[in-house]
């Protein structure tokens, strides 16, 4: 595994239906990686054989009672336990302590960010706060990247923000929960083969290679 990284896993079950941007960025950078779903996720494959989780964007709504009460636990305990979370776009809003969509249910709690939501699409420019942060190392201060309908941040207690797109919210952030780390993207670092926006041109691949690495120790 690239820079002593363990493995790599890549929620691809219910809704997950971005996951392959994801598998494509890992392909490029030459990471190898695991596609996971729901059901092995409640089995303890995080635990088992996982250092780094990456939740892809896709149906926020689906997620939630896909991964259930356990799913929801494993993953927690994976993270508490030293394992790494990276959440982009679906991923960022279940990582909050209620998830955006309706019925507000409960979600993995694992970073204090408050999620609004947002509906939009294309390329748009974010404004990096931390340069000298290893998530950003090698990138710009100001960088263009792929949106999709990700949440808009508000950070809490215990919140590094690394990017933002304005004085209020957030666009990229991280922080510890129990032994591991998190980090959370609003936007999409990966790009989108839907929509032929490739990563590599934008540069936000190293933000994705670098989130990697940050969280794998």
């Amino acid at each position: 595994m690239r820079g002593g990284v363990g493995r790599v896993c890549v929620y691809a079950g219910s809704g997950a239906v971005l996951a392959r941007d994801v598998d494509r960025a890992l392909d490029k950078l030459g990471i190898p990686h695991l596609d996971i779903d729901e059901g092995s996720i409640r089995r303890g494959i995080l635990q088992e054989h996982c250092r780094v989780l990456i939740v892809p964007g896709g149906y926020t709504a689906a997620y939630v009672p896909a991964l259930g009460v356990e799913g929801l636990n494993n993953v927690r305990e994976f993270v508490a336990g030293g394992g790494a979370y990276i959440g982009i776009c679906a991923g960022a809003y279940i990582a909050a302590r209620r998830v955006e969509v309706p019925g507000r249910p409960e979600g993995l709690g694992i970073i204090d960010i408050a999620n609004t939501r947002r509906r939009g699409m294309g390329i748009i420019e974010i404004t990096v706060t931390k340069p000298r942060h290893p998530i950003a190392k090698g990138c710009p201060k100001r960088m263009r990247i792929w949106y999709q309908n990700g949440p808009y941040i508000e950070p809490g207690r215990g919140v590094e923000v690394i990017a933002r797109y304005d004085e209020k919210y957030a666009a990229v952030a991280c922080s510890e929960y129990g032994d591991g780390r998190v980090v959370i993207f609003s936007p999409h670092p990966e790009g989108s083969l839907e929509h032929g926006v490739e990563p590599e041109k934008l540069g936000t691949i190293k933000l994705l290679e670098n989130a990697i690495k940050f969280g794998g120790g």
